[in-house]
C-alpha cells in the first residue's frame, strides 16, 4: 500500500490528517486544488459529520495502518511541506497549509 500512497503524494494534493489527538492518522487526498480545499474548509458549517470517522470527507482517505505507512506519515510531517489537519470537534478542528497558515471552518467555536 505504501507504494500506492507514495504515488498519490507525488501527483495529488496531500493532507496529513490526524483524527482526535492521535487516535488515527490518515492520508487525505481531497481531489481539489489548494484554493478550493481552503474555501471548502472555510465554508464548512461543522465537522460533526466527520466526528465518528473522517471517511465521508471529499476525495480519498487512506488510514495509516502499517508501520511503514506510519513512518512515511511522520517523515512527511517533519518536512513541513504538506497540508496538515486535525479533526475532532468544532472547537479544535483545523486545516493548516504547507506554509503554516491555520484555517478555521465556519463552525469553529
Amino acid at each position: 500500500m505504501t507504494k500506492d500512497i507514495s504515488n498519490k503524494i507525488k501527483n495529488e494534493l496531500t493532507v496529513l490528517l490526524c483524527e482526535e489527538y492521535g487516535y488515527r492518522e490518515w492520508f487525505w487526498f481531497p481531489e481539489m486544488s489548494e484554493e478550493n480545499l481552503i474555501q471548502w474548509w472555510k465554508d464548512l458549517e461543522s465537522v460533526e459529520p466527520y466526528f465518528m470517522t473522517p471517511e465521508p470527507l471529499p476525495g480519498t482517505l487512506i488510514q495509516v495502518k502499517e508501520d511503514e505507512e506510519l513512518k512515511l506519515f511522520q517523515k512527511l510531517e517533519e518536512k513541513n511541506e504538506y497540508f496538515t489537519s486535525h479533526i475532532h470537534c468544532d472547537d479544535d478542528s483545523i486545516l493548516v497549509t504547507a506554509t503554516g497558515l491555520k484555517i478555521q471552518h465556519k463552525g469553529f467555536e
